[in-house]
């Protein structure tokens, strides 16, 4: 449910040092690099003049400014910018390791070609001529034999702008719409809310009395929000300050999480019934009147069905299915309901379940009818949030394939996902032949590894840009091309924040290593060999940039000048003066121009327009012969050290965290004789695990957080999350599965 890290652990003196000892030395500027790093490096003959190049990290979302110290053509240093709104002069081990990203011995540093059995570890380094012709050779013949729509593509999470659109024109212009999302991340939750008011949210946590944390775990990072830079201050997080100023904090969470131990209130709940606890808090606040009359009379839509619907939802009802106290719910309900303003602030796991849309959907009803929405204090459109037209950017496709995507009749308000698999085993609506995947180590990021590696295995052709030699490459990939490290090459970023839209300028701070080349080049010389090249608004990055901006009046001349530029202003209430819609009229981007509690878009494709609860696909409750050999929850775990499955082979943050870990219950642990530092096995229906054990009185019995993130050959091959999950039960709106709610048993190794 949450995003936890080993600080939730009880803080020995070891362990201390160990962390504060890693922390020194990436404060230390990463000039005392392991040999493995300056092996890689010529030497440098002081005194030299030194550069400071300013430019944004990409070591995560939060894409935070950064000053990079460059010597001789070198990185020496990287430090926080203390001009950047996103974090001013702050920056966590990620973004100072980044130098050993981009002097990793680990990197491809040369086109590679299969030349053996997949699977089998043989390549052959080759020119990137022959790598771009023969993959255009490869996709021109898969085109015209199987049509162009037999082209799967996917790309990791959009840590840059530019990751989202990297060769998004390349695939349009051939024709395939076949998306493939592996890791669905906030999709769901922003597919929902855009439905029911019409953008994602952010919180305006410094003036708000109230901030309920609902799976979430903003404390173990730098990130607050969602994609908000706050520009706070001194104590540097808008939650800390908040409190400083006296608001409450409440949390939600089967994990005691760092969030957890600064809150007022912690509520344990079982993982996956957040619907149900978000439904009876929807009875007692309409019940007992606590909901903003003027707001739910002049701004929603279906607010008498939603109030007849929750009838049945009570405390009592909801109790027994979240294992929360029916008073503690009720206290929760009033505290939130008679709190003006209040925010609920949710993480992208609150939605990772085959139930999350619907939790998503009475969330956001809770928002709207006690009149929190887009209000100082509340949950805020701010300029250059998703839903707001503050920042606007250039489609990066200017072609559209012809035919749909596969799954628009069977997810058709969430296309891209792990659904995509299924054509490939059952041919229908037909079967893809190829996958062309930039930045994702789809392997590792899809739920289940074994389902997931027999579908692609059976496709003809595979291509992988990437840095390094992943999972995903080394068993699957028929060619490999070497990508550039963020520090290479041009990108942009956007943010939300009360100034403004934020658009800021990443920059390349030295050339690329060996013969990685940046997407934008592996495109432009594809398309050319593709015979489409003329069909490009753009051809270099700075063209690239300059198109992509222009609607917001910028250029890539402005941003090379100033590279953080502000967009418009924030306004309060949008929906009074018709700043949310596109035809400029009062109200929410959504078809009755209101906040949709009974919603059409989900009445329409046939799905509950009013929220309802399902158990989880795989539960205690709804799977009992299962939860015999796997009684307990399996709850994924996000180290802040790491992203997803990048950066563990980065010796900095490695020694902070050595290891995967499972965290249990004492009492768990007790009744499978398992002791803490004891390696153990984790097992699920789909596979099993090696991590290790840690017992802690942080995690809730019944519940086993286990480590996310690990799998590739250089990071503990058997320790893959991903393994235990499962592919086929999904959310039948945004075709998410459980990632935070399967069932799991853990045993000594």
């Amino acid at each position: 449910m949450s995003g936890n890290s080993l600080l939730s652990q009880d803080l020995t003196r070891r362990t201390f040092l160990k962390a504060a000892a890693a922390c020194a030395a990436v404060g230390e500027a990463l000039l005392g690099r392991p040999a493995s790093v300056l092996a890689q490096m010529p030497a440098v003959s002081p005194p030299t003049r030194e550069e400071i190049i300013p430019t944004i990290c990409s070591g995560c979302h939060n894409d935070c400014g950064m000053l990079v110290h460059v010597r001789e053509g070198l990185i020496r240093s990287i430090e926080g910018n203390p001009d950047h709104p996103m974090n001013q002069g702050s920056l966590c081990p990620k973004g100072r390791s980044m130098s050993e990203l981009v002097y990793s011995p680990y990197r491809i540093k040369r086109p590679l070609l299969r030349v053996g059995e997949r699977g089998e570890g043989k390549w052959k380094e080759i020119s990137w001529d022959e790598a771009l012709n023969t993959i255009s050779a490869r996709l021109k013949e898969i085109k015209e034999k199987h049509g162009p729509q037999t082209l799967l593509t996917t790309s990791g999470a959009p840590v840059y702008e530019g990751i989202r659109n990297a060769f998004a024109q390349f695939y349009s212009l051939y024709g395939t719409p076949n998306t493939w999302g592996t890791a669905l991340c906030s999709s769901p939750i922003e597919l929902v809310m855009r439905a029911d008011y019409g953008f994602r949210e952010e919180n305006d946590y410094l003036s708000s009395p109230l901030i309920i944390v609902w799976g979430a775990n903003p404390f173990a990072s730098m990130r607050p929000g969602h994609n908000m830079a706050y520009e706070v201050s001194g104590v540097c997080s808008p939650l800390l300050e908040a409190k400083e100023k006296g608001a409450k904090l409440v949390v939600i969470d089967p994990i005691h999480t760092e969030t957890a131990a600064k809150a007022d209130i912690w509520v344990p709940i079982r993982p996956g019934t957040d619907g149900a606890l978000a439904l009876a808090m929807l009875h007692v606040i309409i019940t007992e009147g606590l909901y903003d009359a003027d707001f739910v009379r002049n701004w929603t839509t279906g607010f008498e069905e939603l109030k007849s619907h929750v009838q049945p939802y009570t405390p009592e009802w909801a109790s027994p299915i979240t294992d929360v106290p029916a008073k503690r719910i009720r206290e929760l309900a009033i505290l939130y309901g008679t709190t003006r303003p209040a925010i609920i602030r949710t993480g992208n796991t609150f939605a990772n379940h085959t139930n999350g849309c619907q939790a998503v959907h009475a969330l956001s009803s809770l928002i709207a009818i006690t009149g929190n929405l887009d209000v100082p204090g509340g949950s805020v459109c701010f300029a250059g949030g998703r839903g707001d037209y503050t920042i606007l950017t250039a489609s990066p496709a200017t072609a559209r394939p012809k035919e749909p995507h596969m799954l628009a009749k069977q997810y058709p308000l969430q296309m891209t996902g792990p659904a995509v698999l299924d054509s490939i085993f059952t041919g229908k609506p037909y079967t893809p032949r190829a996958l062309f995947c930039y930045h994702s180590n789809f392997l590792l990021s899809n739920v289940d590894y074994q389902r997931t590696r027999e579908a692609l295995n059976k496709l003809e052709f595979i291509v992988v840009v990437d840095i390094f030699m992943t999972r995903s490459i080394e068993e699957l990939a028929d060619v490999a091309l070497p990508d550039t490290s963020f520090l290479e090459r041009y990108d942009y970023r956007t943010h939300p924040s009360a100034r403004g839209g934020v658009v800021a300028l990443g920059r390349p701070v030295v050339p690329p290593r060996h013969e990685s080349r940046p997407w934008y080049e592996i495109e432009q010389d594809l398309a050319k060999r593709m015979g489409f090249a003329d069909k490009y608004p753009w051809h270099t990055a700075e063209e690239f940039i300059d198109y992509i901006v222009k609607p917001s009046k910028l250029t890539f001349k402005k941003l090379k000048e100033t590279p953080v530029q502000y967009v418009g202003k924030h306004v309060w209430r949008k929906y009074e003066a018709g700043l949310l819609r596109s035809d400029r009229k009062p109200g929410f981007n959504t078809p009755s121009g209101k906040v949709e509690l009974y919603n059409s878009t989900f009445k329409k494709h046939g799905y509950d327009p009013l929220p309802t609860y399902r158990e989880p696909a795989e539960s205690p409750v709804s799977t009992p012969e299962i939860a015999k050999d796997y009684p307990l929850i399996a709850v994924n775990r996000r180290s802040p050290l790491f992203v997803h499955f990048k950066y563990r082979n980065l010796p900095y943050l490695r020694e902070v965290e050595p290891e995967p870990v499972v965290c249990l219950h004492p009492r768990d642990a007790g009744a499978r004789a398992i002791r803490d530092g004891d390696w153990v096995i984790i097992t699920s229906p789909r596979g099993r695990i090696r991590q290790k054990a840690i017992v802690t009185e942080r995690v809730k019995p019944g519940v086993a957080l286990i480590d996310g993130g690990w799998g590739n050959s250089w990071d503990h091959r058997d320790a893959c999350f991903n393994a235990l999950s499962d592919n086929l039960k999904r959310d039948p709106i945004g075709q998410q599965p459980s990632i935070a709610s399967f069932l799991c048993q853990v045993g000594k190794a």
